[in-house]
């Protein structure tokens, strides 16, 4: 209907995607109505590889995409995040608790001096905490990395020494297999080993 455009297959839009760059890429920008409190001056002002620009000019942050929609998912009763351990317990958190988590621990992050571009590694599994943990990295314009508890000191360090992050957000352990394991050992010896690290958050 914008474009005035007709496919008559699937090949036929997909050929359009590839060979119109702007006009597709703009069209999703609309669609899903992305916000930047600035306007892009152009779609693809740079189309090399490596090396293309997207849509100069815009600010996109991930978290803020994300919280427009919280009062239509609450009042729909749809939670944000739900969670199943090993154990079998589970935890439900609704899209307002999430967005309150996120904003806390983003207003943390920004006393200890976190700013936009500044690292942000962390050492935890697959939990709603983790999800809180990111959402509120990337609110303050941190750049996130996680790794999973299960791998190997050598293999978090391999990953986390490349970006020297400012923070280090770390479980104190894991249940696998109906067993607890610690993990403060390895937590310190993360930290012993990332020079960079200005503080540690640990999730009990």
């Amino acid at each position: 209907r914008t474009h005035s455009l007709r496919f008559d297959d699937y090949e036929a839009l997909w050929l359009w995607s590839v060979t119109e760059l702007d006009a597709f890429w703009q069209s999703m920008w609309d669609y899903l109505d992305v916000q930047s409190p600035t306007p892009h001056s152009a779609v693809l002002a740079r189309n090399t590889m490596p090396g293309a620009q997207w849509f100069p000019g815009a600010e996109v942050n991930y978290a803020q995409q994300v919280f427009r929609h919280v009062a239509r998912a609450h009042a729909a009763g749809m939670p944000a995040i739900i969670g199943t351990n090993e154990r079998g317990q589970r935890q439900e958190l609704s899209w307002p608790d999430l967005r309150r988590q996120a904003a806390a621990l983003a207003l943390h992050l920004q006393a200890q001096g976190v700013v936009p571009g500044d690292r942000v590694a962390a050492y935890l599994p697959n939990i709603p905490q983790t999800m809180v943990a990111f959402l509120a990295v990337v609110s303050v314009g941190g750049v996130w990395s996680v790794c999973a508890p299960d791998m190997g000191t050598l293999a978090v360090l391999d990953r986390f020494k490349q970006i020297e992050p400012k923070v280090l957000i770390a479980c104190d352990g894991v249940t696998y297999g109906g067993k607890n394991y610690d993990r403060m050992s390895v937590v310190q010896e993360l930290k012993d080993a990332l020079p960079s690290v200005q503080h540690v958050i640990v999730h009990d």
